[in-house]
């Protein structure tokens, strides 16, 4: 049997990519939207999923936790190539990319905190 703890962490992970999924493919009023708050949210979603991904326990290797989010962002802005109201950016590649390393550094240092306290 599941802990609560990851049966839960689960359920908020599909939940999660089902909203962000929904929000990425939907049009937006881009007047209201700034480059750096677009970033800074790529940036906190990717952080995000990264660290509910990891509670999840469904991949014990950090770097494929990392590889599938990743690509799950790809696939977002690959996506968005095709919708012609949303465009394909490099840019918001970078800041998920920045957004999985920034949470996979809180990780490690939550967990290396955690073993010597």
């Amino acid at each position: 049997m599941f802990q609560p703890i990851i049966l839960s962490s689960r359920v908020l992970l599909v939940l999660s990519i089902l909203v962000i999924s929904y929000l990425a493919t939907t049009e937006i009023n881009s007047s209201s939207q700034s480059l750096i708050d677009d970033k800074l949210l790529h940036f906190l979603c990717f952080a995000y999923l990264t660290i509910i991904f990891k509670f999840t326990q469904f991949i014990d290797q950090d770097f494929w936790l990392y590889v599938i989010v990743l690509a799950y962002g790809i696939l977002i802005e690959i996506a968005q190539m095709y919708l012609p109201y949303r465009s394909f950016e490099f840019l918001d590649i970078f800041a998920d990319l920045m957004g999985i390393l920034c949470a996979g550094f809180l990780l490690k240092l939550a967990k290396d905190l955690y073993i010597s306290y």
